[in-house]
């Protein structure tokens, strides 16, 4: 059921969207045993929820439950990112520039799903570096909870934005400048806040 998890987290399903076995077991040719693990593993990640008599649905954060979200975030990986800073080895550095430099071709395409895959790729690879299995795995569980719903990037500016980011914390992991890299995520973190083009 790995598709299922890929077209929620891709935004194939809307926030608040009704998950309907049967549909699932038809659309992703599943077994009905198949299907409810999936969706019972889905919930514990807090992807879906179960509501009592209803069936399953597509999370959908409240504003607060999605600013609490974003705050732990930031706690986590600037914390991550100062291991990573003393941790990090030249294969980490080698093969991030290598993600920056192919994120940066898929622009062009304008491809958004190829462009949301890369982009996950690439913080899965980029907190690696940290060492730390354990908050590795924490920091992309709470990522992926606050896919359902998310703004996303409005326009191609931000697009660009992001990978401009992305290429300089590859830089300051590179020159082992953690309070730097520290202050950096934080505003990669938090730029939607300005607005649109934020």
């Amino acid at each position: 059921m790995s598709a299922l998890e890929a077209d929620l987290l891709s935004g194939a399903f809307r926030p608040g969207e009704w998950l309907k076995q049967t549909d699932i077991e038809t659309n992703y040719s599943a077994h009905r045993f198949d299907v409810r693990m999936a969706l019972l593993d889905l919930k514990t990640r807090h992807l879906i929820e179960h509501v009592k008599n209803r069936g399953y649905r597509v999370i959908n954060l409240t504003d607060r439950e999605r600013e609490d979200l974003i705050e732990t975030r930031t706690v986590l990986e600037k914390a991550a990112v100062q291991l990573a800073a003393k941790r990090r080895t030249s294969q980490d550095i080698i093969e991030l520039k290598a993600m920056v430099a192919q994120f940066d071709a898929a622009i062009e395409t304008g491809d958004l799903d190829v462009l949301r895959g890369l982009n996950s790729d690439f913080h899965d690879r980029f907190y690696e570096a940290c060492n730390n299995l354990t908050l590795a795995q924490e920091i992309k569980a709470l990522r992926q909870r606050g896919l359902p719903g998310a703004r996303g990037w409005r326009s191609l500016g931000a697009i660009r934005r992001s990978n401009d980011d992305h290429a300089q914390m590859i830089g300051l992991l590179e020159a082992g400048d953690g309070e730097a890299l520290s202050a950096l995520i934080d505003r990669h973190l938090n730029r939607w806040r300005e607005g649109p083009e934020g």
